[in-house]
Order: C-alpha cells, then sequence, then structure tokens
C-alpha cells in the first residue's frame, strides 16, 4: 500500500508539473481512470474526491490546498536532484537508471541516432517517475543526456548511442584517394551495398528495421551521418532512388516490374530529366569562384549589370530566384535577408539586410519587375506581399514551382486547388528531382535544421546553402516541371502565378519607396505621406503604382464643427484595409 500511495504522489506531482503547478481537485481526480493509474493507487488515494483531498492534505510539504485549487509547493523549483521523494533513503528503486534505461531502450530500437526532440516524444510512453527524472522540458531533458555520458552523446539537436555498435576496422571503405567516404562519394557507396544485400535475397522483402542493422554493420557512423542515422531517414534515402528501391508496408526490395502506385498528395511523378538544363554549372566548392556576395549599393549595380547581360546571351530569358527571409520581435514580423539570382554562368546573392536600398537602385527591381524574364520562384506568395507592401516592387512573369505541384495534384487526384497542401522545397526536390539530394554533400542534419538567414559574416558553406535553392529551380525543376503540366492546365497555372503575386488586401497599400527610411512613412511635402493607388483592368493586371501626393494647401484654424469631406477641410491620407 506505501507503494501505491507514492506512486500516486508521483502521478499527481507529474500531472501538475505539465498542467503549470495548479490544478482543481475535480481534474485530479478524473485522472483516476488514465494510463499508468493502477486500482491499487486508487485505493491508496481514495475513490472519491472527498478521499483525494483528505489524502493531498496528508503532505502538506508538496500540495497546498485553497478551495477547491490544488497547488504544487515550489513549481518551477522542482527538478529531479531535490525532489524529496525521489531523494528518499526508504526506495530500494534507481529511477535515474530506470530512465537511462528507457531511452536507451528507444535508441536501439528507433537510432541509434535521434533528434533529441523526437527521443522527447517517446517520453510520454515512460512511467512518471521516469518523466520527472529526465526533465519536463526540451532543455532540462538535453541536461539529463548530456550529465548521463556513459550512455549518451549529445551532438547539437541530436543525441546517438555511445556504445551503438560499429563495424570492423576492415570493413570501413576509403575512396580512390586513401581518405574516408564522405559526401557524395559515400552516398554512392551505401547505394551499392543496399542494392547488394538486396540482390542476396531476391526471394523475400526485407523489413525496414532489418535493413537498417545491416548497413550499420557495413558502414561506420561518420559515414552514416551523411546517408541516414536511422531507420526513417533511411526510408528517406531510399526514395531518393525510387528507380532502385521499391518501399512497401516498411519492407523493401528491388524494383522489377514496379505495381502500379495510385500516388499521394505529396506527388509521385517525375517528369524528362534528360531535358533539363544541363548547361548551368555543377553547385560545388569549385563554384564559389562563380558566386558573387554583395553587400554594397556599387558592387550591387556592377553584379546586375553581369546577371542582365548573361541573360540577354541566353536563348531564353530564365533566371532561379530566391528570397532568404528573418523573423524579427515577439510578433514575428518578416524581413528579407537575401535576395539571390541565378542565370547558367554566375549566381548574385545580394545582402538586403546590410543595406535594402540595394533592391531599389542597383537595377534588382528592373529584373523583379521585367516581363521579359521569367522569375522561378518557389512560394512566391511567401514574399509577394513583403514586396509589394514594404518596398512598392511588384514582381511580374514568375514561374511559381508551389502552384505547379498544385497543379499537377489538382489534375491528377481531382481536388480544388486551396484544398491541397502546400509541400515544402525539399520535398519538392525529393519528388521531381532527387538527383539533387544524392549529388550534392547535403546530410540528413542539414536536411531537418533550417539555416539562420540572418547571420554575419557569411561562411562559404551557409554561402553554399543559400544559393542551392536557386541553383535546382533553375537548373531542373523549371524545365521538370514545365514538361510535366499538360497544355489545356496552362492557363490555370498562368492565372495562378498571378493570383499568389497579389498584395494581401489586409495590410496597409504599399508606400512610395524612401530610401532613407525603407520601413517609415515619408513625411516630406507638408507632413502628408505618399499614397499608392492602382488600376485594375482585369484579372491580375495590375498597371504600375501611381504615387498622389495631395496638394500642399496653407494650413489655417477651422472649425471643427464644421469640417466635413465634402467641403474639403478633411482630406484622407491614407487609406487601410481591415
Amino acid at each position: 500500500m506505501e507503494e501505491a500511495k507514492n506512486m500516486a504522489l508521483l502521478f499527481f506531482m507529474d500531472h501538475l508539473m505539465q498542467k503549470n503547478g495548479r490544478r482543481t481537485i475535480h481534474d485530479l481526480s478524473c485522472q483516476f481512470g488514465a494510463r499508468g493509474f493502477s486500482e491499487e493507487m486508487r485505493n491508496a488515494v481514495g475513490t472519491t474526491q472527498e478521499g483525494l483531498t483528505e489524502f493531498l492534505q496528508q503532505h502538506p510539504s508538496l500540495f497546498t490546498l485553497e478551495g477547491d485549487q490544488v497547488i504544487l509547493n515550489g513549481f518551477g523549483d522542482i527538478t529531479a536532484k531535490n525532489n524529496p521523494l525521489l531523494q528518499s533513503a526508504s526506495r530500494n528503486r534507481d529511477y535515474e537508471k530506470e530512465a537511462v534505461e528507457f531511452f536507451v531502450m528507444k535508441l536501439t530500437k528507433f537510432g541509434p541516432e535521434l533528434q533529441i526532440k523526437s527521443l522527447l516524444g517517446h517520453r510520454s510512453q515512460a512511467a512518471p517517475e521516469v518523466r520527472l527524472v529526465s526533465g519536463r522540458h526540451l532543455k532540462e531533458f538535453c541536461e539529463f543526456l548530456q550529465s548521463q555520458t556513459e550512455y549518451f552523446v549529445v551532438e547539437g539537436d541530436r543525441v546517438r548511442l555511445k556504445n551503438m555498435p560499429e563495424p570492423d576496422d576492415n570493413a570501413i571503405e576509403l575512396d580512390d584517394e586513401g581518405k574516408p567516404l564522405a559526401g557524395v562519394k559515400a552516398k554512392q557507396a551505401a547505394v551499392e551495398y543496399l542494392k547488394s544485400v538486396l540482390e542476396q535475397n531476391e526471394d523475400q522483402p526485407i523489413p525496414l528495421d532489418v535493413f537498417y542493422q545491416r548497413f550499420c554493420q557495413r558502414f561506420s557512423h561518420s559515414i552514416r551521418q551523411d546517408v541516414a542515422t536511422n531507420p526513417k531517414e533511411l526510408l528517406q534515402f531510399l526514395k531518393l532512388n525510387r528507380g532502385l528501391f521499391f518501399i512497401r508496408s516498411n519492407k523493401v526490395t528491388l524494383v522489377k516490374n514496379r505495381p502500379s502506385e495510385d500516388g499521394s498528395e505529396n506527388g509521385s511523378d517525375e517528369g524528362d530529366l534528360e531535358s533539363n538544363n544541363n548547361s548551368v554549372f555543377p553547385l560545388d566548392q569549385n563554384a564559389l569562384a562563380r558566386i558573387h556576395f554583395v553587400k554594397a549599393l556599387k558592387p550591387a549595380q556592377e553584379l546586375v549589370e553581369r546577371l542582365l547581360q548573361d541573360i540577354h546571351n541566353q536563348e531564353r530569358k530564365v533566371v532561379g530566384l530566391d528570397f532568404k527571409t528573418v523573423t524579427v520581435g515577439i510578433d514575428g514580423e518578416l524581413f528579407l535577408s537575401l535576395c539571390v539570382v541565378a542565370t547558367q554562368s554566375q549566381i548574385g546573392v545580394f545582402d538586403l539586410a546590410s543595406s535594402d536600398v540595394i533592391i531599389m537602385e542597383s537595377g534588382l527591381r528592373d529584373i523583379l519587375e521585367s516581363d521579359k524574364i521569367t522569375k522561378v520562384i518557389h512560394d512566391a506568395r511567401r514574399v509577394g506581399s513583403l514586396l509589394a507592401h514594404k518596398y512598392a516592387v511588384h514582381m511580374v512573369n514568375v514561374f511559381d514551382t508551389q502552384v505547379a505541384h498544385s497543379v499537377l495534384q489538382h489534375e491528377k487526384f481531382g481536388k480544388p486547388l486551396h484544398d491541397l497542401r502546400s509541400i515544402s522545397f525539399v520535398n519538392l526536390q525529393r519528388v521531381y528531382y532527387p538527383q539533387s539530394i544524392m549529388l550534392s554533400d547535403v546530410t540528413p542534419r542539414k536536411l531537418s535544421q533550417s539555416p539562420n538567414w540572418g547571420i554575419r559574416p557569411m561562411s562559404d558553406e551557409l554561402l553554399l546553402s543559400s544559393v542551392e535553392e536557386a541553383h535546382c529551380l533553375l537548373s531542373a525543376l523549371h524545365q521538370t516541371l514545365s514538361n510535366l503540366i499538360p497544355v489545356h492546365l496552362r492557363g490555370l497555372f498562368e492565372d495562378k502565378c498571378i493570383e499568389v503575386l497579389l498584395a494581401s488586401p489586409t495590410r496597409p497599400p504599399p508606400l512610395s519607396f524612401n530610401p532613407g527610411s525603407p520601413y517609415r512613412i515619408s513625411t516630406r511635402g507638408g507632413g502628408r505621406a505618399q499614397a499608392v493607388s492602382y488600376s485594375q483592368s482585369g484579372y491580375g493586371d495590375r498597371s504600375a503604382p501611381v504615387a498622389y501626393v495631395p496638394p500642399n494647401s496653407a494650413r489655417r484654424m477651422a472649425d471643427a464643427c464644421t469640417q466635413t469631406f465634402s467641403t474639403g477641410d478633411i482630406q484622407v491620407l491614407n487609406v487601410f484595409y481591415e
């Protein structure tokens, strides 16, 4: 009975910790039927609210009762180290050891390397005392893992088993230069080995977890970091090679006569990859000489001139375009940090965080607003309103790969476009051009992390990461998706590309740009701000914004009772839409 009472105390303490340290007696009594609350625990605390109240009142050092409210004493200060229940000398159980064993078991089953937040997700399956020992939140859970150095290795946002199985030294492969495999060569070696494993077991499919164990027995952790560090990442890696591996019900076989699939809303069609724009230079460390990073107006003007010269020399005037944004403040306001423009021979990276005047006075605006240059971009809606409202820049003639994917899924599944889910750029690569991931040095860790584009100065690695999207859009995805869109859907696609560029009506109309203060209303001209008006002649057809400046009349005193719109005494300076 004493054991059941202590287990109930742990249960209620854990529940209160997850609920900010305060709940009602009624809420706690509702937990009698929760998973993990045994019949012995219910009998120990009483099966009614009155019995529970008496039970909690017997522990004034832990709980304070105010009316029908139960308050956990010292909430926010209780940890596994100072909890009186876990320090009790009368206990024979080592809860810390139990917690370690629980998470070692989960890493063995789902790892041996996982994101810490993924491992934390398994914590809900643990006993209450294990949840209490391991910490309530991500920060405390990280501290718990870092304290167990004999069992876990924490690297950034990931954790792995320290004593995970490793292959023999004889099994470690080297490249042609005698160096350990890494990057693209590691991925190619992994594909060949996994293919050979399946060729030896042609009769029956291999379960994914068994397949991953064979993979771990062959390759060291350093190579697995470039390919897959857990079964889930291995599944994503196999899907990048759909021409070789077929996965169904978490079992893997080699592709022979591949059965037809119904597909999914994320898409499974592939375009004619042979017809991609292969004249674009490959993106690797040698490409740094072709990537130009500018953060001042004069170099930006010179770079735009070179980009325009490249564009005019191309048979088709197409560029890859990408904007990197940063979120600032509690309200999460979005700002442009980088603008990336890719041509067939070079890539320009404009640092808008250092000088946002670049977008207006370098000639970059002319590229964005040109109807003769096609801008290939993913999810133009994300930045369309931002450009319109803060810079009065209105992009035209875009090829939005987000829209292209939605149109293809609309044709395939017959669903309305507004019901289809959007797709991230990484998933777009996986669906339509997986070679871009296979032939790059990007690792699963990089795919799962979003870089901070506000970091300055930019390293070569971050600079390469910033241009990957624009480069891939121009070199592969534009031609692939263009070939996939049927003729009868071209009109719909073009209309939707125009629609995503329309400025949101729930925000103020854009003001004429003031280079001295791009985020502040200009007060020149008698203290009146300049308002921008639009004329629309049809669907998505907008003329250039025309700045309207109210007349600068002399100031005079007037009776407030006689001021009206009709007499002209009240003038509208700005109109805001709600």
